[in-house]
């Protein structure tokens, strides 16, 4: 059965176990997964920033994306149906930085060994979304839907945030992925990259014309926002080569078609950051850029469009994994498969 643990300024967590992993999510906060542990180890594969959880009861806050960033411990979110900065919606009412659904409380619908059912109806949009996280063994799966109750047809965002941090993301960690192209940010690239430039995975251009690696972490202080692309499958893994094991996600890129790449390594001065972030998010994602709906539909990118009535699903496999020393490779399942390099399974 889940459990309920209480978690830091008045949040209650509902945990899910097995012999391998815990998982704790914030139904309070967007059913967020809050906490990713190896059990072996204790470590918690997740991000968390400065500030960690905020207090339960929301304070005044200025603009939405203030707002958000005030209220983000880290930890893994579902944006929609925003992602980025805020944009209008039918009926002219703003759709905040990276959305509602990941700020709201979701209802617990019933819970089991080993799983939970929870749900929410926005406010500022038509969506009612609902999640089935069940976790057996090393194996951590998100059946996710989000239904437009509206007879009318909606364009929107809808996206994963897991964002993992020290003490399991450090330099010796090594990123696979299925992605063939790396797009930088054509307004806020990064330290790296010129802004919309583009480029094969793993191996960039920076700025500076340097030849860079992306597939190992970039010494600090480093920051990037690009968009992984032309996925054939839609997985990462990240595996910590000196801790012994790492961490991989799976989605169907019929819906999620790219992933937002995202690394603050130490690097940003000032609000909100002021150097003290380390962390790497590889977001599976239904459109590009990350600037929000109204900039995506300016620039020409593909937004969500659901029917009215219409209901969309997902399957999100995450899965801890003990490393092999070779480059590990999401299989269906959340199986962990192994190539002799990126591209080139092995006995090609």
């Amino acid at each position: 059965m889940a459990d309920w643990v209480d978690l830091p300024r008045g949040w209650r967590g509902l945990a899910l176990r097995s012999a391998e992993v815990e998982v704790v999510l914030l139904p309070g906060k967007g059913c967020d997964v809050y906490s990713w542990v190896d059990r072996r180890s204790g470590v918690d594969v997740l991000f968390k920033t400065p500030w960690g959880l905020p207090p339960a009861a929301p304070g005044a806050t200025g603009d939405s994306m203030t707002g958000w960033l005030e209220r983000y411990p880290g930890g893994w979110q579902v944006l929609c149906p925003n992602g980025g900065a805020e944009a209008t919606a039918p009926g002219g009412v703003r759709w905040g930085f990276h959305g509602e659904a990941c700020l709201v409380p979701w209802e617990v619908v019933d819970t089991g060994p080993g799983w939970a059912e929870l749900t929410v109806r926005l406010h500022r949009a038509p969506l009612r979304l609902r999640r089935r996280i069940t976790l057996a063994g090393p194996l951590l799966t998100i059946d996710e839907s989000v239904t437009n109750t509206s007879p009318d047809e909606l364009e929107l965002m809808w996206s994963h945030h897991p964002a993992f941090g020290a003490p399991f993301l450090g330099p010796d960690c090594v990123l696979a992925t299925s992605a063939r192209t790396l797009v930088a940010d054509d307004e806020a690239p990064g330290t790296l990259l010129a802004a919309g430039s583009t480029h094969p995975w793993p191996l960039v251009s920076t700025k500076d014309g340097a030849a860079l690696d992306l597939s190992v972490l970039p010494p600090a202080p480093a920051a990037q926002l690009a968009y992984l692309t032309d996925l054939d499958e839609g997985w990462f893994a990240i595996t910590n080569t000196r801790l012994g094991f790492g961490v991989g996600m799976r989605w169907p890129t019929e819906v999620f078609g790219h992933a937002w790449f995202w690394q603050e390594l130490s690097s940003s001065p000032g609000y909100p950051w002021w150097r003290e972030a380390y962390v790497c998010a590889v977001e599976p994602a239904s459109t590009i850029p990350g600037q929000g709906v109204d900039a995506a539909r300016g620039k020409g990118s593909g937004l969500l469009r659901l029917a009215g009535g219409q209901r969309r699903d997902v399957r999100v496999e995450a899965v801890l994994f003990p490393a092999t020393g070779k480059v590990c490779r999401i299989g269906p399942g959340g199986l962990v498969e192994t190539e002799t390099q990126a591209g080139e399974p092995e006995g090609a």
